[in-house]
């Protein structure tokens, strides 16, 4: 979980968890005993509601066949008829047995009956006793009393799941959405200046210093709101001396191209009068000014492309005709150095840009090729549509080829890595950062790597046109 987004809704959903977890120990410890008691009472009531529903009903037998047949034919009936372990004893209104051998539970709980006008249920020694008025068919009032002498069966416990409503899991699934939503909305709010920061980062880091973070119309004030200020701070500044050093470039390079120019005329005029010993050195002066003065181009160019490709009008092009010309030009200036450069060409390809500036870029790679493959060797430059949508030109020299770390740096302004080999070889560290924003500008990428059998292979990878 690499993402801030899912760490953080990871964690508050294990927190809201652990919250319901607790709630619900807490909830079941409770409330379990309680309920306990609620079951045993609820056992309880149903056991006597039901003794006196069967009390009233035998009883009202029994005083039927008192009435009718007498004391004998109504205890007869009673012995016969009553419920497997219920003893039915019949009294008066006032009181008094119709038999003699109702025991004393039983008479104790006629004479609170008696007493009363309710109904009683006492309950000595594992016996229930219950005691209830019921009227004969005459509409005589009788006593009716029972004495159950099964001990009552003990109540189950309670499910762990009756402390809650029935619907406890429909109220759980709408927490858990309700829940999920919550999180997702404060891991979204907490993460997403994160999001625009890093964004920012990545967009400043390719080379856009104007790239800012907006922090909102009403604004924040915790420490991820600061820390936007912050970068917003720091990439200002970076834009300001990034704009002042390209502009000093600038300044410089233009400032230097009249004293190089008048340089120039000045040479010419001393060879006129210059004796023979000087010439030697005339050409020297001749050939480093002539270096100066390409690398001061070269400057000019850079700075051209990094202002931007508002600058530069755009057109759709064959890039196979263009890749063609540039190959046969970089053929004949190696032609001098015993080197050679074959191109594979593969059909038409049309791409959108500046032909002018994708000649350049071209150009440096296929001239970086040359200076460092093997003398004997071609610099092999290959065109092939990459997929529907693409053109990959792949530049391959057979020289020595870079270390691993190296392969990114070579497209920084500058860079030499066999700096001393680099300047006898007339190169400025400037034309593969040229070639790198070029082909920037026309929406591709460019890379190098070293060859399997030794060599560094460069390849850039561009958009075709509709058209192509």
């Amino acid at each position: 979980m690499r993402s801030m987004f899912v760490q953080l809704f990871f964690w508050f959903g294990i927190a809201m968890a652990l919250s319901g977890i607790v709630f619900f120990l807490l909830a079941f410890t409770m409330r379990i005993g309680p309920l306990q008691e609620h079951f045993e009472q609820r056992f309880s009531d149903e056991r006597n509601r039901i003794h006196r529903d069967a009390l009233e009903f035998y009883g009202r037998g029994v005083a039927s066949v008192f009435e009718r047949y007498g004391t004998s034919a109504a205890i007869h009936f009673r012995d016969g008829n009553a419920p497997h372990g219920m003893h039915i004893y019949l009294f008066t209104a006032e009181g008094t047995p119709i038999s003699n051998d109702a025991p004393l539970p039983v008479r104790k709980a006629v004479r609170g009956i008696a007493l009363t006008s309710g109904k009683e249920v006492v309950l000595e020694k594992g016996k229930t006793v219950v005691a209830v008025r019921v009227k004969s068919p005459r509409g005589v009032t009788y006593l009716a009393a029972a004495e159950d002498t099964i001990p009552p069966r003990p109540p189950r416990k309670p499910p762990p799941m009756a402390i809650f409503p029935p619907d406890i899991w429909s109220r759980f699934i709408v927490s858990l959405v309700v829940g999920g939503m919550v999180c997702y909305v404060l891991a979204w709010r907490l993460t997403s200046p994160v999001r625009k920061l890093r964004a920012a980062a990545q967009r400043l880091g390719t080379g856009d210093f104007t790239s800012r973070v907006s922090i909102g119309a009403r604004g924040r004030g915790d420490e991820i709101a600061d820390l936007v200020r912050d970068f917003n701070r720091m990439a200002e500044r970076i834009e300001r001396l990034v704009t002042a050093q390209r502009q000093l470039v600038r300044d410089i390079s233009h400032e230097l191209r009249s004293p190089l120019a008048r340089l120039s005329v000045a040479l010419g005029l001393a060879r006129r009068e210059a004796p023979p010993s000087t010439v030697a050195a005339l050409d020297r002066i001749e050939r480093e000014t002539e270096r100066l003065n390409r690398m001061i181009g070269e400057l000019l160019t850079l700075s051209l492309l990094e202002s931007g490709s508002e600058r530069f009008e755009k057109a759709d092009f064959d890039l196979t005709e263009l890749v063609e010309e540039v190959a046969r030009d970089a053929d004949f200036e190696a032609a001098a150095g015993n080197r050679s450069v074959l191109f594979h060409p593969d059909g038409p390809l049309l791409v959108t840009g500046n032909r002018e500036m994708m000649r350049r870029a071209l150009e440096n790679v296929m001239r970086n090729g040359v200076r460092y493959t093997d003398e004997g060797t071609a610099v092999e430059v290959t065109l092939e549509r990459e997929g529907s949508l693409g053109a990959e030109i792949r530049v391959r020299d057979h020289g020595p080829g870079l270390p691993q770390e190296e392969l990114t740096e070579i497209f920084r302004p500058f860079y030499r890595y066999a700096e001393a080999r680099d300047r006898q070889s007339g190169g400025t560290g400037i034309g593969l950062a040229i070639t790198e924003r070029a082909v920037r500008l026309h929406a591709g990428e460019v890379w190098a790597a070293n060859a399997r059998n030794g060599g560094l292979v460069v390849t850039i990878r561009l958009p075709l046109s509709s058209e192509g």
